[in-house]
């Protein structure tokens, strides 16, 4: 059986590791300022972060049905398309995606199986279960088998911890509540986010970006085994001095084992919610890149 792994652009997955891991992503679009943007990569990370630091309004599109149905007409030699989308808590892509494929099998009889699968995540939470949809389907497995594993893989061992420092697009965007955000710009009392079944929750806070930080990385230490071992990826916007020093106080940790710690560049879809000042993690246990 041909399968095929088919994401969103939320995912933060560039262009060379989709193409490597033979991933379709659909774009969604950013609105700056009222001007739509496509996150297709034609705006690099880079003027994305400048347009934000001077917008006075940012905001995000779901992927619009045309892109969505472009992506399936291209993957009609699949036998069946897993299609892992960023979570129904965030956005409102699975339902054009579930609506597209309604009025896809009307006009292809021939159609490929598709499932829709809901990773109740997005930035590179989304592109970490993504990949591993990929090499899932590279063993070989069935679908049904890749979906089971899947939802393990999702719920157990991936996680995301992530502060921001600048509240101001998360209070906008309805995230965070008033009070947090008076919170923080007052007192510097920055909360630690997380995902809670798919939606973006504060599980704690401290005062000051450095014990913020310090409680985030116990906060990642506590939801793994010491003896676990762990791939650890951290959001990368503008060059502050306050990322470096996060960034040391990751590369010291000790256990759980971290095989390997790199960067990612916190996508344009994503960094219109969060704000460019974001600091945080994804990591995943029983994951190894091909």
């Amino acid at each position: 059986m041909k399968i095929k792994i088919i994401t969103d652009s939320t995912s933060n997955l560039t262009k060379e590791i989709a193409d490597k891991y033979d991933i379709d992503m659909i774009p969604a679009y950013a609105i700056i300022d009222e001007k739509e943007y496509l996150d297709d990569g034609s705006t690099s990370p880079e003027k994305f972060y400048e347009l934000i630091s001077k917008s006075k309004s940012a905001k995000t599109s779901m992927p619009s049905p045309q892109n969505v149905m472009k992506v399936l007409e291209n993957n009609t030699e699949y036998d069946h398309l897993i299609m892992v989308h960023v979570s129904e808590h965030l956005s409102g892509t699975i339902n054009v995606v579930q609506s597209v494929i309604k009025q896809y099998k009307r006009q292809h009889k021939t159609a490929p199986e598709i499932t829709i699968f809901d990773s109740k995540g997005s930035s590179y939470f989304l592109g970490v279960i993504a990949l591993k949809a990929s090499q899932l389907v590279r063993q070989g497995l069935e679908v049904e088998e890749i979906i089971k594993q899947l939802k393990e893989f999702r719920d157990n061992d991936v996680l995301v911890l992530l502060t921001v420092t600048d509240l101001t697009n998360l209070y906008q965007g309805g995230r965070i509540s008033r009070m947090q955000f008076l919170l923080a710009d007052t007192l510097h009392a920055y909360p630690i986010i997380t995902l809670v079944d798919g939606a973006l929750t504060p599980v704690g806070k401290d005062i000051g970006s450095v014990r913020t930080c310090k409680k985030l990385i116990k906060m990642f230490k506590d939801c793994y085994n010491k003896d676990d071992e762990v791939i650890m990826w951290y959001a990368e916007t503008i060059p502050r001095q306050t990322n470096d020093r996060f960034i040391q106080m990751l590369k010291r940790i000790r256990r759980p084992k971290i095989k390997q710690i790199l960067p990612f560049k916190v996508g344009n879809a994503i960094v219109c919610h969060t704000g460019i000042t974001v600091m945080g993690i994804v990591t995943a246990r029983n994951f190894d890149f091909d």
